[in-house]
């Protein structure tokens, strides 16, 4: 982890230091462009012609200030600029070809650009000279120092940014890489909370959160499907493994072959209805409603299940109000199961009256289940839909998740209704 951070370290100085490097070579290249190249063209406005120099001197004006100044006259050059500028000058004049020549040329420790111009008169060759202190050139070694000395600052203060950077960067993924070590070894891990100004790194610990809950979440299923096959089974089997073996030896607990068979295929039933409903539960899960969705008439379905459940029902006085044209739509083999699971829930706790209600919104149908049994305790309404919470001891613990998950394949959503006496499960059927 360390030669990672230290990695990146060295790719974010490298970085910066290319960058800064980078922008002082455009500083440059501006000043220089400036200094030597347009400078030449600047050339005429940055001096001043011989009646203006004596003009200064009849008012007794100094000329230490003049950056340059055009005459004819070499003596005045040479009052300026002192007598070895003067002679060079006039070196470079005598030796000129060109008719007019631009000059940038240090003498006597001074940076000069001069223009030395050849014309006629009378017979005669004459010379004009417009001399100016290159200032640009004076100055560009100030100028590149600054330029460095800023690059100095600018590349020091970056690096201790990117230090500062790397290590908040760094310390937050030590930290993921801690949670994550845990939540792969399974230990118990408290919620992730990383606080930083990087919203893309704020997004991957929240994920992670998400991700550890959902962990945890599923574990917890687990051992509860665990604890839930472990009672569940644990029952059936020890009837089962009794009775054969007391069949074996010749005693029939049940005072007969065929009774005590029949308790074995009771309990070898319940065992199957525990394992039938632990995979519908699984399967709830990876299901999506079908492409081609059958239309389904929830009265015919409610009365199959009633016959279905056969002597059942009988124990209960029950009053079914659905309107004969009322469908769904989706699996009519998941509708069965939802309806058997909650009409046994109204058998079995019920006390003596059952109903099963239609009711109309304008964006949803309600269909209430209500039966006159005692109200649900409130400490388990919370968790009521969630696998292997059971309403009293009789029950699996699976047949709601059940009705949600099948609810939630139709579209819909199942929930308890709070009521002054008995339950009411109600079923809300969006409109299609």
């Amino acid at each position: 982890m360390k030669e990672k951070q230290k990695g990146f370290q060295r790719r974010i100085h490298l970085g910066t230091v290319l960058f800064i490097m980078v922008i002082t070579i455009l500083c440059l290249g501006v000043v220089y462009y400036w200094s030597f190249v347009h400078f030449s063209h600047l050339f005429e406005d940055r001096v001043i012609d011989q009646y203006t120099f004596q003009q200064n001197q009849d008012m007794g004006v100094k000329n230490e200030w003049i950056l340059g100044v055009t005459t004819d006259s070499i003596d005045v050059v040479e009052s300026i600029h002192g007598a070895d500028t003067a002679q060079r000058i006039q070196e470079q004049a005598f030796a000129q070809q060109e008719a007019e020549k631009l000059y940038r040329e240090t003498i006597d420790g001074k940076h000069l650009l001069y223009t030395i111009q050849l014309d006629t008169e009378n017979g005669e060759t004459v010379y004009k000279y417009s001399v100016i202190k290159d200032i640009y050139a004076e100055t560009f070694p100030q100028i590149a120092g600054f330029l460095v000395l800023f690059a100095i600052v600018v590349a020091a203060i970056s690096i201790l940014y990117s230090n500062v950077l790397t290590r908040e960067l760094y310390s937050g993924i030590r930290r993921l890489r801690g949670y994550s070590r845990r939540i792969a070894q399974g230990k118990p891990t408290e919620p992730i909370d990383i606080q930083t100004s990087d919203r893309e790194f704020r997004a991957l610990a929240e994920d992670l959160e998400v991700m550890r809950q959902a962990l945890e979440k599923s574990d917890e299923d687990r051992q509860n499907a665990l604890q839930y096959i472990s009672h569940e089974m644990k029952t059936p089997i020890m009837v089962i493994e009794g009775y054969a073996s007391s069949a074996m030896d010749g005693f029939y607990p049940k005072g007969s072959l065929d009774e005590s068979l029949k308790t074995i295929l009771f309990q070898t039933d319940r065992m199957k209805r525990r394992v039938q409903d632990l995979l519908t539960i699984v399967r709830l899960d990876s299901l999506t409603p079908p492409e081609e969705q059958e239309r389904i008439l929830l009265l015919p379905c409610i009365r199959e299940t009633m016959v279905l459940l056969g002597q059942e029902t009988e124990s209960q006085k029950w009053k079914v109000d659905i309107r004969e044209d009322f469908a769904v739509h989706g699996s009519r083999q998941h509708l069965l199961v939802l309806l058997e699971n909650l009409i046994s829930n109204q058998i079995r706790y019920g006390t003596g009256t059952c109903s099963i209600t239609q009711e109309d919104t304008p964006e949803h149908i309600l269909i209430r289940f209500w039966n006159d049994g005692p109200l649900i305790p409130e400490d388990i309404r919370p968790n009521l839909f969630k696998p292997f919470v059971k309403g009293s001891s009789s029950g699996s613990g699976l047949g709601l998740p059940i009705c949600k998950g099948i609810m939630h394949l139709f579209g819909g959503e199942i929930r308890l209704e709070d009521t002054d006496r008995g339950t009411t499960f109600l079923l809300e059927f969006p409109k299609q």
